[in-house]
């Protein structure tokens, strides 16, 4: 079976877990739990928006994010603990990420966080060799917003092919 995967770019911070580790069951269990904007980031993909709509609501998102990133470090509410491995992900698709450096050790589980459009999303994986990894347990709602993501890579892949065969 061929799996694929679309390139991307970014930081990925994670570290080795097992079940002695509950800080990260923890952390996993109330990142972003005060996030007041879930309802509405899962509206953006229920409603169809016309585009100047949609730009007017994506400021208005974006906005309220930055307020809530300056209160929260303002407060410390969100003090994250330190992973040990920091990395990029080079490419992925819904279920699995491909490290750029051969950083795991197969079988391995380990906890990982990375940050999409200014929101830190806390996720579980299982190292399928030393640089691909399955996501083996995330929480809804961040799922959504990664696989809002992944839709997103997917499409600009599908439109840089059309523009490469066309220019």
């Amino acid at each position: 079976m061929e799996m694929s995967l679309f390139q991307t770019r970014f930081k990925i911070e994670f570290d080795e877990f097992d079940e002695s580790k509950s800080e990260f069951l923890s952390e996993y269990a109330n990142i972003n739990i005060n996030s007041k904007l879930v309802k509405w980031k899962k509206l953006i993909y229920k409603v169809d928006f016309e585009e100047s709509e949609r730009v007017i609501f994506d400021l208005l998102l974006s906005l309220k994010e930055d307020i809530i990133r300056i209160e929260n470090h303002l407060f410390h509410q969100e003090e994250l603990f330190a992973l040990k491995y920091k990395t990029h992900i080079k490419a992925l698709n819904f279920e699995y990420l491909e490290f750029l450096e051969n950083m795991l050790e197969s079988g391995k589980d380990y906890y990982a966080r990375f940050e999409l459009n200014h929101q830190k999303i806390a996720f579980f994986f299982k190292a399928q060799s030393e640089n691909l990894a399955k996501i083996t347990k995330i929480k809804p709602e961040d799922l959504i917003s990664y696989n809002a993501f992944v839709v997103e890579i997917q499409r600009n892949a599908i439109r840089e092919k059309k523009e490469a065969s066309y220019g």
